[in-house]
């Protein structure tokens, strides 16, 4: 994202931190913002702890063995849950604290990846949600790699309020292999719809492009808008359909270009998360 609107962040953020971890799926219930850590002792000045409670959506059942990580920078920050599904990742504040809306991921195959969205991370604090995972069903596919909080564009963008962003740059297109592709065609399956969720997305001044390559063909189709006072948007409430007849029948990946902005050779920056892919007939 490269200006900044007349909204504070702070202001639009509070009111509307329910609907951004409704509309992006982000874990939530219990506390945060406590200086007590798992342990039960203070959390460090120059630490922030992140809790969760990971369990099956379906069954109730804790999920042992969830991935769970923040992408911060070029660092990549990881832990497991323990058999009771609770995790607790300690990470530097230097490195986290600070930026607005960041989002931490939850993985694990069989379901569909989820977040833990925050408002902001301070130093000292601890920081602990519920993270209720989606099985996944014969329909839903998860390309590989998307699970996880991407930047696209090129690390060129203001730091307004609504242009902060939690790692840094990993190119201007990326690219997220369907792996069972083939499998969902085989099935009988006439479209694809792909819903992912997105923070600092500007394709309304931007020339920022989604779409599905295959061994057919390639359909782009325009990006989407994130909200800009700079939290993350999107989710069901944004599909983006394509027809497998268009793109192919053996293998196919989705596309995700940062274009430039306003006519100039300066590419939009933004993040992306949770890349879910629906078939139907």
């Amino acid at each position: 994202m490269k200006t900044q609107s007349g909204l504070s962040a702070r202001r639009v953020g509070i009111a509307l931190v329910s609907a951004f971890l409704v509309s992006c799926g982000g874990g939530g219930g219990g506390s945060d913002n406590s200086t007590v850590g798992a342990n039960g002792l203070a959390v460090p000045s120059q630490s922030v702890s992140l809790m969760c409670n990971v369990i099956d959506k379906v069954t109730r059942n804790p999920v042992p063995d969830a991935d769970v990580n923040y992408q911060s920078g070029s660092v990549e920050y990881a832990t497991k849950t323990d058999v009771n599904g609770n995790c607790e990742l300690v990470m530097p504040a230097a490195e986290v604290a600070g930026v607005p809306y960041p989002a931490a991921s939850v993985n694990k195959a069989g379901y569909e990846p989820q977040t833990m969205l925050f408002e902001k991370l301070q130093g000292g604090r601890n920081y602990s949600q519920n993270v209720e995972l989606v099985p996944l069903t014969v329909a839903v596919s998860v390309p590989v790699g998307g699970e996880i909080v991407m930047h696209l564009g090129d690390d060129l963008f203001e730091g307004a309020v609504n242009s902060q962003f939690q790692k840094n740059s990993d190119g201007a297109e990326l690219a997220f292999v369907i792996a069972d592709w083939a499998t969902k065609v085989q099935a009988g399956y006439t479209k694809a719809t792909v819903y992912l969720d997105a923070k600092g997305w500007q394709t309304d001044i931007c020339t920022n492009l989604i779409g599905l390559s295959g061994d057919i063909g390639t359909v782009m189709l325009p990006g989407g808008v994130s909200p800009a006072a700079g939290y993350w948007g999107g989710g069901k409430q944004v599909p983006f359909e394509f027809a497998v007849a268009e793109v192919g029948t053996l293998n196919a990946e989705v596309r995700i270009t940062s274009g430039a902005c306003n006519g100039t050779s300066d590419l939009d920056d933004f993040e992306i998360n949770r890349i879910r892919v629906e078939f139907s007939r």
